[in-house]
């Protein structure tokens, strides 16, 4: 019986290390301890993304709903969207960004490739 819960333990912390590894790498929120950067670790990572997403949208949203009940819906919107930039370090944004610049200024596949891998806007 000991052998299992050692095991669980085992599973367990690994879990905690792999949900900790998605929040440093997909927001700039400041997690406890070292995750590390073990493949195995980020890989399993991944499964964390759908709370991660949620989590960021809900901030968002409570955010949007306490500045609205006393500010005009165009100042909530802006300091809703302000948060989740701040939340995530403009992840989604910098995204589409490098993707619209690499299908607006490449007419080859691998022209619009390295536009996209290319870090400057």
């Amino acid at each position: 019986m000991e052998a299992a819960f050692e095991a669980l333990r085992g599973a367990l912390g690994r879990e905690r290390l792999r949900l900790l590894a998605a929040v440093q790498y997909f927001t700039r929120l400041r997690v406890p301890g070292r995750t590390g950067h073990a493949q195995e670790t980020l890989e399993g990572a991944i499964r964390y993304l759908p709370l991660i997403g949620a989590f960021v949208g809900a901030a968002g949203a409570a955010i949007y709903l306490l500045v609205r009940a006393v500010l005009p819906a165009g100042v909530a919107v802006a300091l809703s969207m302000a948060a989740t930039v701040i939340i995530t370090g403009a992840l989604h944004e910098d995204g589409l960004a490098d993707a619209a610049d690499g299908l607006g200024g490449g007419l080859s596949r691998e022209r619009v490739l390295a536009i996209m891998k290319d870090p400057h806007v």
